[in-house]
């Protein structure tokens, strides 16, 4: 475990878990990622090197998903000086273990995910790295990622391709995701060093991630509300509000209303509306305020000129927040129903519209250097 340094302007709640298979590709972690833990370091994350203990090769599907399981129980179980177990955790994978990476989103939730120089296809792995796959994997990874994530390339890695057969238009399955998602064809992530990626990684993890802006994004959400933040560090137990009250989640998985509440825990009042509606607004109390107790949490609505219809307004804001907030503060088991350990729908907002910002800022350069 590599700690914050001391001199650190912050201390980042999220670890950064770096995956390595040393044995597959001749390198240590240090020298597969030291630039990256170096800079992580200074900018406050904690960052986590497991490097798997991998046989000699792993063609078959059941070896790798075995690999990933391995993953997956030191993560639940860390070594006691990593302390409460870093779940979900940002997962940064580079050469070979990226395959071992995506075998791990693709059945356990991450905060986020960034494979560097991965083998651009399965068919492709044995080309790459004939140690660890003599042959093509029996794997099928074929997730709908749904957190943050990207495939980056150094340039020595696209010289290899270009030196060994690779066409220009050969892209990893992320990347063609991205694209489609983009409706157009979009530029790589190219970096010039690992040295580069680092501070362009960091640039991700706030601005797209949302590590750096995400209690501003909370607070954002609703202008009149107060907004608690989550612990620093998140537990393996629910907390005590959710334990002891009748909270569960919306069986029908709605996002509108994810968490059914507790109405014993909400104290709510009538309040005279303001601003442009007329009289049914301004001489009415149409303007509802819930207030859940346990955290403190305050929520305004007068969406409309109707009580009844703010009452069920305010209620699926709550919903939303208490759900996002549970989540940032809970380590969901696998004995957790499913919902319990998705994102929360605001959460899952959030990254579309960061994803959809980027996307037409991209379009606007793009734009931009045709005129020129």
């Amino acid at each position: 475990m590599i700690a914050p340094a001391a001199d650190a302007p912050r201390e980042v709640p999220t670890p950064l878990l770096f995956l390595s298979a040393s044995r597959w590709t001749g390198s240590s972690p240090e020298s597969l990622y030291g630039s990256l833990l170096d800079k992580f370091s200074q900018a406050g994350f904690t960052s986590l090197v497991l490097d798997v203990d991998t046989p000699g090769s792993a063609t078959g599907a059941e070896k790798v998903n075995e690999l990933a399981e391995e993953i997956r129980r030191c993560l639940r179980s860390p070594p006691p000086e990593v302390g409460v177990s870093p779940y979900p955790p940002v997962l940064i994978a580079r050469h070979a273990s990226c395959i071992l990476a995506e075998v791990y989103a693709s059945s356990n939730p991450l905060s986020a995910l960034q494979l560097v120089d991965p083998p651009v296809t399965l068919a492709r792995a044995p080309q790459r790295f004939p140690d660890a796959f003599p042959a093509e994997p029996d794997l099928e990874l074929n997730f709908e990622a749904h957190f943050p994530v990207r495939v980056t390339w150094t340039e020595d890695e696209l010289k290899w391709h270009a030196d060994n057969g690779v066409a220009w238009y050969e892209a990893h399955r992320i990347e063609h995701a991205r694209e489609d998602e983009a409706g157009e064809c979009l530029d790589r992530y190219v970096w010039p060093t690992l040295d580069d990626g680092a501070q362009e990684t960091l640039d991700w993890l706030e601005n797209e991630v949302g590590f750096a802006a995400e209690h501003e994004a909370f607070e954002d959400e609703q202008d009149n509300e107060e907004v608690h933040s989550a612990p620093a560090q998140p537990t393996n137990e629910p907390p005590e509000w959710f334990a002891q009250g009748s909270y569960r989640f919306s069986p029908d998985g709605s996002k509108k209303m994810p968490l059914i509440l507790d109405e014993r825990h909400i104290q709510e009042r009538f309040i005279r509306g303001s601003g442009p509606g007329g009289q049914a607004i301004n001489k009415l109390s149409t303007n509802v305020e819930l207030i859940h107790t346990p955290t403190g949490l305050r929520i305004t609505c007068q969406a409309t000129r109707s009580r009844q219809q703010n009452r069920e307004f305010a209620r699926r804001i709550l919903s939303q927040k208490l759900e996002h907030l549970l989540k940032q503060t809970w380590h969901a088991g696998d004995d957790a129903p499913v919902r319990a350990r998705s994102p929360s729908v605001l959460q899952s907002r959030w990254d579309k519209e960061r994803k959809r910002k980027q996307n037409k800022k991209k379009k606007q350069r793009r734009r931009a250097q045709a005129e020129d």
